[in-house]
């Protein structure tokens, strides 16, 4: 059966899934708390990282490696940047790409067309489904990443964060699927850390609804489940 990386970038993100999980186990690696069980009836391992880019990329690779995850779906909050991204929408990251780096580095090894990172297109349709059930708003699109604020930023971006390119990032080299699902803290209109502390915790709760209900509909697909689906 397939197993499926939970992963956020604090604990206050994952709290609500480890009430949810069933069969619980705990294991420490690296500095890190791994909990393995299942959620609506899919395994996961679900872990956070701590924020910033190199924090996701090193916990992405340990749930790769390690746990031998066959995808990873990022949750949490993020920042909305578009004018009509309101607190508590929910933005599926179907695209990420940096911010506060030269992106052409990234485009020599592995040679890549263009510096952005995609999301697997089966997670993003789970995504799809899973909006049909969710009454609030959800967009579907990109997300730009870094430790800092810095220009120039993706004009299309949707949200801004400080983890999905890089995890992102680890996922393309290791040819593993992953989509991250960001809602919104705060904007330009309630902007601030006091906006964020204020929101955080029903941004998470959302972002944690929204996996959730994709974890159902995953349980359904029995053939993507199995160990024969490629």
């Amino acid at each position: 059966m397939k197993k499926i990386g939970i992963l956020c970038a604090t604990a206050k993100e994952l709290s609500p899934f480890l009430t949810t999980i069933q069969n619980k186990k705990a294991k420490e690696y690296a500095m890190h708390s791994f909990y393995i069980g299942k959620i609506a009836d899919v395994e996961v391992v679900v872990v956070y990282s701590g924020c910033g880019k190199i924090n996701a990329s090193i916990t992405t690779q340990l749930l790769i490696e390690r746990y031998e995850v066959d995808a990873i779906i990022f949750s949490g909050i993020a920042g909305g940047i578009k004018e009509e991204i309101e607190v508590f929408d929910t933005v599926v990251c179907t695209a990420s790409t940096f911010h506060d780096t030269d992106n052409g580095i990234y485009m020599d090894f592995p040679v890549m067309d263009e510096p952005i990172f995609y999301a697997d297109d089966y997670l993003v349709s789970l995504a799809r489904k899973a909006a049909g059930g969710i009454k609030r708003k959800i967009y579907f699109g990109i997300a730009t990443t870094g430790d800092r604020y810095a220009e120039p930023i993706h004009p299309d971006a949707l949200c801004i964060d400080m983890e999905t390119a890089s995890a992102a990032h680890t996922c393309y080299m290791n040819q593993v699927p992953f989509v991250a699902i960001r809602s919104i803290s705060d904007n330009n209109k309630e902007a601030g850390q006091e906006a964020i502390n204020r929101n955080y915790e029903k941004a998470a709760y959302q972002s944690y609804q929204f996996v959730y209900t994709m974890l159902q509909e995953l349980g359904k697909d029995t053939d993507y489940l199995s160990d024969s689906f490629r």
